[in-house]
């Protein structure tokens, strides 16, 4: 559509969908559109070929490439939904300073509410999110604030009542005092602009910053996302039940895994907190759950109706349940012991399955080996009765929260077990680092589903071949009989079978080979030095060198630039989550700036201070602080900021020097012993600009300098070569070690 077509519509129709500035441009939701020509029927008339009566726009829409997230099931794509770079800085806006300037005394949860209901109303009901918008635009000033606050708490408060919550939403948003009314404003404007994934990256944040316990926090969307893989099928109709619902993620992750409308969503919480953050995340998607609270029995003996699918995170090594508690519930397998429910969530799982319906839950990995009696006896129950089908586990650190390692039990209500052994994966490699964390992405859930889904499927081959594909894959697996997980211990750990005393399967000779080729293909890197010298005639002489050398103070070559004050830049301005990155003199380290800094400014606050960033080849050196080797700034950390305790020095345009050299000079011993016996002697030293300016610099033509960082880079490389071509022998060696000690290769 042309932007005058679109223009008519809006002015047409008081129901089209509010456009998102994006920048200088205004974006609409496809979600938003879909929904609005869901009811416009294409005249006869303007009908395409293969179109048929009673067609409607939105059926178009979707067919040429609107509404992808319609058009294509869920499952088959990426686990979440796309967060861009500017919802990113949105949320952290959100939940940075300007959270405790609207939320005042109030707690960060209240606030958290605020954020969450305004990104459900503007995506999800757009006729009430005009009515919010009509009171922002006719506000004065702070004696509106409560009126938008009731407002907003209003529209919360029946959303809520009328997908069954009884959460008192209206209460939580009127806690809320605000500096002024344009915090208030800003904080609703900036969660209304945001996309529909950053509703998730809200909570996860909300998680982080307040350290939430083990019955609060969310659940990573890559694990919930493996769990609802492991167990579901696309497309199959399915009642799923999650009872302990958190903020709906393992539910949305088996909406997602589904592909639409084909299941029955069930959800229990003990927290009125988390039952309305689940509903509203949950409506965020289009689902309308099932949610109820279990508060006032939390084991019921007798359940209403049984599920096809348990997915659940219950709280970890805790006892949360009141009143009569644990002597309610139905221990077919044992009484758990007093003080810890993991072994009562297990059993309650179980029991709200159908016949042969299945279940994943979260547990902690020493659930697995306890060494409490009545935890041993419920295991061996539990493995005896075919109950245990698979356990993985998973890599440490997934939790915002918490850096406690996890495992997923598969576990069955069996009637007619068709498996004589349990499925033991350890995939704690997998994943990938994100600060301080670990992300499960798509690759490392389709990897574990490649080796798991055909052994719960029933697949007939040999125990060995699961090893083999999860060694093909980056991770270990071995079948272990019953019997022989029944034994002494019963452990349901993994490592116990795959590590020290029980061998699994063989060592495949793919990775002994893989281990080989890599040691060979560094060998022949060493030679590349070789090589360059002898074809570029590169080298070095001793001599007097040549002449035409030059010597300048490091003031007259560079800009330097210390950092902004510590008033200016204080430790509560930063964040350790999300923003830009602060260097520190501690992220100096062999003439290199760390990939991962530990402290950030958000990028609000980095916008004031753009005097203070980095570009590529700035060189950075210590200002407060003991001295060490000066850094130089890589292509990928332009834009991050100087910290107060460091100083930039940037060539000048006019200098006839290289950077690179400068750099190698800084290193060297004279220069680095120059700038400790110049720091002010306090209780940190500190070197100042003007101190700093007065280095004496000798260097040459800047083709000869050129030619010296060519050499001297050519060296570092050859260093590189050197190390990796150690790391890769001592691969060999642990490899070839597990063949020869297995018996699976001999010495010739």
């Amino acid at each position: 559509m042309k932007r005058p077509a679109v223009s008519n519509w809006a002015r047409r129709h008081k129901d089209f969908p509010t456009p998102v500035r994006s920048g200088d441009t205004e974006l609409f939701h496809e979600a938003e559109i879909t929904r609005w020509l869901t009811d416009r029927t294409i005249p006869q008339s303007q009908l395409l070929e293969g179109e048929q009566a009673g067609t409607t726009f939105a059926d178009r829409f979707r067919r040429t490439g609107g509404d992808r997230s319609s058009a294509v099931p869920r499952a088959v794509g990426s686990s979440t939904q796309r967060i861009g770079t500017e919802d990113k800085k949105a949320v952290d806006q959100l939940m940075g300073p300007l959270a405790d300037r609207v939320r005042g005394p109030a707690t960060m949860a209240d606030f958290v509410n605020l954020c969450l209901i305004v990104m459900y109303a503007r995506h999800a009901e757009p006729e009430r999110w005009r009515r919010i918008e009509d009171v922002m635009s006719a506000g004065q000033g702070a004696r509106d604030v409560q009126s938008l606050l009731r407002c907003l708490g209003d529209m919360a408060q029946d959303t809520l009542r009328r997908n069954g919550d009884r959460t008192d939403m209206r209460g939580s948003l009127l806690q809320l005092e605000p500096r002024s009314w344009d915090d208030l404003t800003t904080a609703v404007r900036t969660a209304a602009g945001t996309g529909a994934g950053a509703f998730q990256l809200v909570w996860e944040s909300f998680s982080a910053r307040e350290g939430l316990q083990s019955s609060e926090f969310c659940s990573p969307v890559g694990l919930a996302s493996l769990s609802a893989a492991l167990v579901l099928t696309p497309g199959l109709k399915t009642t799923v039940l999650d009872p302990y619902t958190r903020g709906g993620e393992m539910l949305a992750a088996a909406h997602h895994h589904i592909g639409g409308a084909r299941e029955t969503l069930y959800g229990e919480t003990l927290d009125g907190r988390l039952q309305a953050v689940a509903s509203l995340y949950l409506l965020h998607l289009g689902v309308r759950p099932k949610l109820t609270s279990t508060r006032s029995d939390r084991w019921p003996p007798n359940r209403e109706h049984g599920v096809d699918v348990v997915l659940t995170n219950p709280p970890f090594n805790m006892s949360d349940a009141p009143g009569p508690g644990r002597r309610t519930g139905n221990w077919s397998y044992g009484s758990p012991p007093q003080g810890n429910d993991n072994f009562a969530w297990v059993q309650y799982v179980l029991g709200a399955l159908v016949p042969d319906g299945r279940a994943v839950v979260v547990m902690p990995v020493k659930a697995g080996n306890s060494v409490n009696a009545a935890e041993r006896e419920i295991r061996r129950a539990l493995v005896r009765r075919c109950a245990v089908e698979c356990v993985i586990t998973v890599p440490s650190h997934l939790f915002s929260a918490t850096p406690v390692p996890v495992s997923l039990w598969v576990l069955r209500r069996a009637e007619n077990p068709s498996r004589e052994g349990i499925l033991f994966v350890d995939a704690q490699e997998l994943g990938t680092k994100v600060r301080r964390r670990r992300v499960l992405r798509d690759t490392d859930r389709d990897a574990i589903t490649a080796v798991v889904r055909p052994w719960l499927d029933g697949e007939r081959c040999p125990d060995s071949e699961y090893a083999v594909r999860a060694a093909e894959r980056g991770f270990s697996a071995v079948v272990v009989a019953r019997e022989v997980v029944a034994d002494e211990g019963c452990s349901l750990r993994p490592a116990d079978y795959l590590g020290s005393g029980t061998y699994g399967a063989a060592p495949t000779t793919a990775a002994l080979l893989e281990a080989g080729d890599a040691v060979a293909e560094r060998t022949d890197r060493l030679c590349a030095p070789e090589r360059w010298a002898r074809e570029t005639g590169h080298g070095y002489r001793t001599g007097s060198g040549p002449g035409g050398w030059n010597e300048a103070l490091l003031k007259d070559l560079c800009d330097i630039q210390p950092g902004p004050s510590y008033t200016r830049l204080p430790a509560a301005a930063r964040t350790a989550d999300a923003g830009v990155p602060l260097v520190f003199p501690q992220d100096l380290v062999d003439g290199r700036i760390v990939d991962e800094t530990r402290d950030r400014v958000p990028w609000r606050t980095a916008e004031r201070f753009k005097k203070f960033e980095l570009l590529p080849d700035d060189i950075v050196c210590v200002r407060t602080g003991a001295q060490q080797q000066p850094a130089l700034v890589s292509g990928t950390q332009a834009g991050w900021l100087l910290s107060s305790n460091v100083t930039r020095l940037r060539v000048l345009r006019d200098a006839e020097i290289d950077s690179l050299y400068l750099h190698a000079y800084l290193g060297l011993r004279y220069a680095r012993e120059w700038m400790s016996n110049r720091a002010a002697a306090t209780a940190a030293p500190s070197l100042s600009s003007a101190a700093l300016g007065h280095l004496p610099v000798r260097f040459p033509p800047i083709g000869q300098q050129r030619l010296s960082m060519d050499l001297l880079g050519e060296l570092d490389r050859h260093a590189d070569a050197y190390a990796s071509f150690v790391s890769a022998l001592g691969r060999l060696r642990a490899e070839l070690a597990e063949h020869l000690l297995h018996g699976s290769v001999e010495p010739l």
